[in-house]
């Protein structure tokens, strides 16, 4: 008789505790997601000739697609690291992946490389040899790290909500 009763909150025990591992989870992957836009933010800085070569030419300011695409990598990926602001910080990395998805179409339809120069000068070749697949893989790779991110926008209860639910 005391095993019936029992049973039904071994269960709701169980289901707190697997929340709870879930959630780390989900905690420790934003935090990896997020610490890997933030460096790649800070590259935008630190090697702008290389990002500004890959914005499209259509686009007349590389430099200033840069800046902001880089700085919003940063902010957006620390968010995505703070379970606070993680939901907006996931959609708003969602928008940016939108924003840059057609400079990784323009690579492709362009075979577009980044080079060095003889003179030292890092530039953007059209028709480049050999491109085209790496170019092309490129381009599902940003869905799969849209499909990561877009996990991170649904509300999910804290920890210590579960927790908390758990002692009640």
């Amino acid at each position: 008789m005391g095993y019936l009763l029992v049973k039904p909150r071994s269960r709701e025990i169980m289901a707190n505790v697997w929340s709870s591992v879930k959630l780390n989870r989900l905690h420790i992957e934003a935090s990896i997601i997020g610490t890997a836009f933030v460096l790649v933010g800070i590259y935008h800085f630190i090697d702008q000739d290389f990002f500004e070569a890959i914005v499209p030419t259509w686009f007349r300011y590389a430099t200033f697609a840069n800046l902001v695409s880089g700085g919003a990598e940063i902010v957006l990926g620390l968010m995505l690291i703070i379970p606070k602001f993680r939901r907006v910080g996931a959609w708003g990395l969602l928008i940016l992946l939108v924003a840059v998805y057609p400079a990784n179409i323009d690579m492709f339809i362009n075979d577009v490389d980044v080079q060095t120069n003889a003179s030292g000068v890092v530039e953007r070749v059209v028709d480049a040899e050999g491109v085209q697949l790496r170019n092309f893989i490129r381009l599902p790779f940003q869905f799969l790290f849209a499909w990561l991110v877009w996990r991170h926008t649904k509300k999910h209860p804290s920890a210590f909500q579960a927790l908390r639910r758990q002692q009640l």
